[in-house]
Order: structure tokens, then C-alpha cells, then sequence
């Protein structure tokens, strides 16, 4: 058996990418995705991202099994946040979605309370509330912090 070097992302999260709990990013914003994947990469998470709720509903399809969490942009075009939500919970009733979005608090407040929708960041947000919100809604132990 020979040694193989190890890529940056494995030395950087030493965890086997199968063994890593998966996160869906659905947004609109390409900036928004690529922060995200930035997050929770190094802190242990898969993270597949769409760019629409179609995409996003057809990887949710193909790894629904996988995702422990589905991070939500409520405003976009296509379908929006609540049409999505619908589809991801017909597919699997008990996957776990955070909401994001610029929206008013007062307002992610009621989409959530709507909805039953698992927690919501308000657009922009401090890491650590985000850390904190995906490690209570996934009821993962604490994530490391890189």
C-alpha cells in the first residue's frame, strides 16, 4: 500500500468527507454560497450548494438520505423559500431548515412560526450566531472552530 499525500481540505478536516454530516445551501447569491461552504467546511461539514430552488430540490433529491440540514434563502427567483420548503418537507418530513434572509426579524419570526421552520438568520449575521443556530437545530455536538 502506498501513502498518498493528503489534499488541503483533508488536512485542514481530517474527517472522511462520507463521514462528514451534509449541509444544503439554496441561494441566489453566489457570494452568500461560497461564505457558507467558507463556514462550515472547516468546521466539519460536507456543504453542497445551488444557485435556485430547482437545482436545490434535485440534490436535495439525490442525497436526502445525507442532509442533516438545508440552509434556505426565503427571497428567490423560480420558487420562493416557502414553496421550497414545502417540496424538501414532502420529501423528507424531517429534515431540518434554517431560513436566510435579509427580511425584517419580525417578519423571519412569523415565516418560521408559518412554516414549523427549524430556526432563521438574519441576513448579515455574526458567525458565531450562526455556529451556534446549525449546531442546536442539527443536534450536533459542538463543532470545532477553525
Amino acid at each position: 500500500m502506498t501513502n498518498t499525500p493528503q489534499t488541503e481540505a483533508s488536512a485542514q478536516n481530517p474527517v472522511a468527507s462520507d463521514d462528514r454530516p451534509l449541509v444544503l445551501a439554496i441561494d441566489d447569491n453566489d457570494d452568500f454560497r461560497d461564505m457558507i461552504v467558507e463556514l462550515l467546511e472547516p468546521v466539519g461539514f460536507e456543504v453542497k450548494t445551488a444557485a435556485n430552488p430547482v437545482k436545490g430540490l434535485e440534490l436535495f433529491t439525490q442525497n436526502k438520505d445525507k442532509v442533516k440540514l438545508v440552509i434556505l434563502d426565503y427571497y428567490m427567483p423560480q420558487l420562493d423559500g416557502a414553496k421550497t420548503f414545502e417540496w424538501l418537507r414532502k420529501l423528507n418530513p424531517d429534515v431540518k431548515v434554517i431560513i436566510c434572509s435579509g427580511a425584517e426579524e419580525l417578519r423571519l419570526r412569523q415565516i418560521q412560526a408559518q412554516y414549523k421552520i427549524d430556526g432563521y438568520l438574519h441576513k448579515p449575521f455574526r458567525v458565531q450566531e450562526a455556529l451556534q443556530l446549525i449546531r442546536r437545530v442539527t443536534r450536533l455536538p459542538a463543532l470545532a472552530v477553525a
